[in-house]
């Protein structure tokens, strides 16, 4: 019983290496796992985006006529 444990873990170890080797799943996991040149890309337009928003004045505020719904221009 414990023979045959240890013959089927080699087996599985064994073909896990080979699906690995012909999917080239190796390239893969490091492909989704490790940062890659578009992740950089959108940290910095992250920072760019965050500090321009930062710089950029408060939003105006508009009065609205009660008649028309119509925004009034700040005088």
């Amino acid at each position: 019983m414990i023979g045959t444990g240890i013959i089927v873990e080699k087996v599985l170890e064994l073909a896990g290496k080979q699906l690995r080797k012909q999917f080239k799943l190796d390239k893969v996991l490091e492909y989704v796992e490790e940062p890659n040149e578009l992740d950089e890309d959108v940290k910095h337009l992250k920072a760019r985006v965050h500090s321009l928003e930062k710089m950029s004045h408060p939003q105006r505020d508009f009065i609205v006529c009660n008649k028309c719904k119509q925004k009034i221009k700040e005088l």
